[in-house]
């Protein structure tokens, strides 16, 4: 009897010796599929937010210092060759900067990119005072993040809903016509393939936020394309950078009309939700002055005058 108790207990052994095993490598494989899952992830680049400012030399940017210092700020000196970032040719306006920064941090974006024009207070800047820093402190990134392209204008003044009819251009020699005339041409070279929209229409002036994943949905190669467009194009640079001012919309997903009903937008974007509203615009929010220089000194000069409006207007 005592050897095939002996024999049992063996047998017990190298079962459990084997359970054992078994359970080793089991968890070292789980581990390892968990290791090959994280590194297979999309990596996280840069951080949260950057903005990205197209800028002359002359410009007064220390706003961006006084009110953004903790974000990240890369300014464009576009008529500076010289200046830590610049572009290869002061050409198409706010437009080649753009590019160059996506074509240039094309691999490494942060979650949300801000590309503004440099001054504080413009003409087109959706706040009652043309203001630049509400406009910026109330964006709301989740929500970028979410759309994907998000332009930072909600009143349809400018650009909505059919700023141009490429398929069907007027023949009027205004900025506007030469526009509308060019960009049919153009938008067949830039995106080939695809049909010219019969209507185009987008908040004006170039201001917007684009989530890193909406930049990526198109390849690099296709920025690059569009810089060299920009580069080579014998068209005026208003009419240049015009031309891509009514196609970013599009080159970030976007359909070619994209007019937002304007109280959703205030709302959406900048947090605005008990505002009275119509299709096209809100109350105390936006009045399109009658010049597009704002007056030296603004807003502590000129308020009130030559159809400027007067401070405290909105509240």
């Amino acid at each position: 009897m005592a050897p095939s108790r002996r024999l049992q207990r063996r047998r017990r052994f190298l079962v459990i010796l084997a359970l054992l095993v078994f359970i080793a490598y089991s968890a070292l494989g789980l581990k390892n599929r968990y290791a090959v899952l994280a590194t297979s992830r999309p990596q996280t680049f840069g951080p949260e937010k950057e903005l990205v400012v197209a800028s002359l030399e002359a410009d007064d940017v220390s706003w961006l210092d006084q009110y953004f210092g903790e974000w990240k700020r890369n300014v464009y000196v576009v008529d500076n060759r010289t200046a830590p970032l610049t572009v290869a040719k002061n050409k198409g306006r706010e437009a080649m900067p753009y590019l160059t920064y996506i074509i240039d941090r094309y691999d490494s974006l942060p979650h949300v990119s801000i590309f503004i024009h440099s001054l504080r207070y413009q003409w087109h800047n959706e706040d009652p005072m043309y203001d630049g820093v509400p406009v910026l402190k109330r964006l709301r990134l989740d929500h970028v993040r979410n759309r994907g392209f998000v332009a930072l204008r909600c009143t349809w003044t400018m650009g909505c809903p059919a700023e141009l009819h490429p398929t069907k251009p007027s023949q009027g020699i205004d900025d506007r016509s030469q526009n509308e005339a060019a960009y049919g041409k153009a938008f067949q070279y830039l995106f080939p393939g695809e049909p010219v929209p019969d209507v185009v229409g987008a908040h004006c002036s170039s201001q917007f936020a684009v989530s890193r994943e909406r930049i990526r949905a198109r390849p690099k190669e296709h920025y690059e394309r569009i810089r060299n467009w920009l580069l080579e194009t014998p068209l005026d640079d208003q009419i240049s950078g015009r031309v891509i001012e009514y196609m970013w919309h599009i080159i970030f997903g976007m359909p070619p009309v994209d007019c937002q009903d304007a109280g959703e937008c205030f709302c959406q974007t900048f947090g605005l939700c008990n505002l009275t509203c119509t299709e096209s615009e809100c109350e105390k929010r936006y009045i399109l002055p009658k010049y597009s220089t704002i007056p030296k000194g603004w807003p502590e000069v000129g308020p009130g005058t030559d159809g400027w409006p007067e401070r405290g207007w909105a509240d």
